[in-house]
């Protein structure tokens, strides 16, 4: 009888093992992905890990990389990064991030309060503005500006005016303030004058000493109005990589290598939902981030004009960093929540309470 086996059945055997060796999950090192050192680069980690639905997440990624108007991705899953993806730009690159800015802002307001330059955020900016001679302004409430309910109309256009801080001043309050919400980069402007006032320093000098030092970010920008008060409600530019450590940093509660930047009481202050956009709370806004329920996990994020985004999903240890051409795209800002709400953040599990 003959015992040979043909050489067809022995290269099947042969894919058929190599098949089940990539199916095989890895196992990464321990790593303490709550107090990680964010001065230091990102581990990159794999996909193919426990709690990670590999296939549907590179099927995600490669669905953004296709949309026309997608530039950049970062993910951090566990303090690992496991995508790192560009179709514009590159490492180096800074990003326009537009409303991200905001965001930044709300995180130097909560270091003033921290170190005690600020006594909270309850205190009304007439004390800033003693010629304001209008009571209604005059009570709005830093808090106010960071919720998006201090009255103030939105106008992009102050960078471009001669002694912006008046120009947004000046105009006529929607209501009253701490009564409703309306979105307005021109608050939030206000906002970084203040804190000039404060310090005596810009919020990019400050930002650089107390928040972006820590996180060895240098190479940005960040735009000023004519008086040089730096533009607080778009002005920022980033670098991919530098946007997801400041994503981490808050999924780390303000901590990074054990030393507190921001505390975790006004990053949790910043992800409480302040302002719910419905009844049954799915959607709403914090101190100056986004917040909304993805299949009843929470995310909280930064958002800036046309797909500029710091995702944070606690609950899964996830932090995704995006961005986006801002030209007017139709449909892109839809298809790519879409993927990344489902095919993205879906491909993560939720953490198991140990």
């Amino acid at each position: 009888m003959n015992k040979t086996i043909p050489l067809f059945f022995i290269l099947i055997f042969i894919i058929s093992c190599e098949q089940n060796n990539n199916d095989i999950m890895e196992v990464e090192a321990p790593l303490d992905w709550t107090s990680l050192d964010l001065s230091k680069n990102f581990e990159v980690g794999s996909r193919n890990v426990l709690g990670v639905n590999t296939d549907q997440l590179n099927e995600g990624i490669e669905k953004a990389k296709k949309l026309d108007d997608f530039y950049a991705m970062a993910i951090i899953y566990k303090g690992r990064l496991i995508a790192e993806e560009y179709n514009q730009g590159d490492a180096d690159f800074k990003y326009a991030v537009w409303s991200v800015t905001k965001s930044v802002i709300s995180a130097l307001f909560g270091q003033l309060i921290d170190q005690n330059i600020l006594k909270d955020e309850f205190i009304e900016i007439g004390s800033f503005y003693p010629l304001l001679n209008d009571s209604l302004k005059e009570g709005i409430k830093v808090r106010d500006l960071l919720t998006m309910s201090s009255g103030i109309a939105d106008n992009t256009s102050y960078p471009r005016v001669n002694n912006a801080i008046n120009f947004i001043l000046e105009k006529e309050l929607l209501y009253e303030p701490g009564s409703y919400w309306n979105y307005t980069s021109a608050g939030t402007h206000i906002l970084s004058d203040i804190l000039t006032q404060i310090t005596g320093e810009k919020a990019r000098a400050f930002a650089q000493k107390h928040l972006f030092s820590k996180l060895s970010i240098s190479n940005y920008t960040w735009s000023e109005d004519k008086e040089g008060i730096s533009n607080g409600g778009y002005g920022l530019f980033l670098q991919l990589i530098d946007m997801a450590k400041i994503g981490q940093l808050y999924l780390q509660n303000g901590v990074s290598n054990n030393e507190v930047i921001i505390s975790s009481s006004w990053i949790q202050k910043s992800a409480e939902m302040s302002i719910p956009f419905n009844s049954q709370k799915s959607r709403g806004y914090g101190y100056l981030w986004w917040m909304r329920l993805v299949d009843g996990a929470k995310m909280y994020y930064a958002a800036g004009y046309g797909g500029q985004y710091i995702m944070i999903v606690p609950s899964k240890a996830l932090v995704i960093a995006i961005t986006s051409s801002t030209r007017d795209s139709g449909d892109y800002g839809s298809d790519l929540n879409r993927i990344f709400y489902n095919d993205i953040i879906g491909s993560f599990s939720s953490l198991i309470a140990e």
